[in-house]
């Protein structure tokens, strides 16, 4: 494998290499699909490194469900979930049946996102424990695992009144039937009327709830009003990491960097291969990246749902911070690794 350009340090690589060749479209076309390189173990890549990330994945995700089996299912004195309860109960008796469904209803929802949450960390112990290893993929599948959590924990965030929940619940439901329906548009004209009745019914649950929408100058709704509340449609993930425990917004950036195919994120990796193209070659610290990324979703989603429910969640946390030192001691040791056979290689 050649290795005249050195990871993280593409350049101008059209320039310094005379550019690829007569036909434009000739980079392309050769070597497109899997690269070996992007295999951690071609470069030598202790294999504890790959295997254990797989490991404590299945460990961490398995212990998940365990606490979230645990959670009690009615609502336990002195709890937030409690408290949401007695809310609705002291509340103007015309919004009392809403106000509960759109509770229910953020149970529900909250039930689906685990379920996606947890098949996509599945996805990612099979890209690392499958032939071959994929490396980059794992970073992408993450950012579904960041992204579930944090939305999943800003509707049961400990810290919010009831107010603001009912208010994000109803928010969050009128955004996904809003893009439910622009897509319906863009699509499939056929599913328009259905897509327009979903919409139509996150708008009536709103209001029978006692909450209203507020528009913008282009009368287009952006948020959802009660009382001194306004809770807009639209989500920012990154500003909302960082309020989520055990999500940075850094873990975010690096996950959606490698979604979006950003160049900051894969020029760490890139150098060119046995044939002289460049490729994205295998890097450990991705793995260690994406095992962080979920082992701190999950983090979140322990300490907000086993709070707001009235299950101590500390030593599930515990467990799960024991886990995410593990995997940074064990990235320590191979770049201690590394580095030690490049002074024995170089003299």
């Amino acid at each position: 494998m050649r290795m005249d350009l050195q990871p993280g340090q593409l350049g101008n690589l059209v320039e310094d290499t005379g550019g690829f060749g007569a036909s434009p479209l000739s980079p392309y076309c050769r070597g497109v699909g899997f690269s070996p390189e992007s295999d951690p173990r071609v470069l030598g890549v202790p294999k504890e490194v790959v295997d254990e990330a797989a490991r404590t994945l299945g460990h961490a995700r398995g212990s998940l469900q365990e606490f979230l089996g645990a959670l009690p299912t009615t609502a336990q004195q002195g709890s937030f979930a409690a408290a949401d309860a007695t809310w609705v109960v002291l509340s103007d008796r015309q919004f009392r049946s809403a106000r509960r469904r759109l509770l229910r209803r953020a149970q529900v929802n909250a039930q689906l996102a685990l379920s996606n949450i947890l098949n996509h960390v599945i996805a990612i112990e099979r890209t690392l424990a499958g032939e071959p290893v994929l490396t980059w993929p794992s970073v992408s599948l993450s950012r579904i695992v960041h992204e579930g959590a944090v939305r999943t924990c800003r509707l049961f965030d400990p810290a919010a009144s009831s107010e603001e929940r009912i208010a994000r619940i109803a928010a969050a439901w009128l955004d996904a039937a809003r893009q439910q329906l622009t897509a319906a548009h863009d699509l499939d004209p056929r599913v328009v009327p259905e897509s327009e009745q979903e919409w139509e019914r996150a708008q009536r649950a709103a209001r029978d709830a006692g909450l209203s929408i507020r528009y913008n100058d282009r009368r287009r709704p952006v948020a959802v009003v009660l009382g001194e509340v306004s809770v807009p449609f639209a989500v920012n993930v990154t500003d909302a990491s960082r309020l989520t425990p055990g999500c940075p917004p850094a873990w975010y950036r690096i996950s959606s960097a490698a979604t979006h195919s950003t160049m900051w994120l894969l020029q760490q990796g890139a150098a060119l291969n046995a044939d002289g193209q460049p490729a994205i070659l295998a890097d450990p610290e991705a793995i260690s990246a994406s095992t962080l990324i979920v082992l701190g979703s999950f983090e979140a989603l322990t300490e907000t749902l086993g709070t707001y429910h009235g299950h101590d969640p500390s030593k599930a946390v515990a467990t799960l911070q024991r886990r995410m030192a593990a995997v940074i001691q064990r990235q320590q040791h191979w770049r201690e690794q590394m580095q030690r056979d490049l002074r024995a290689w170089t003299g």
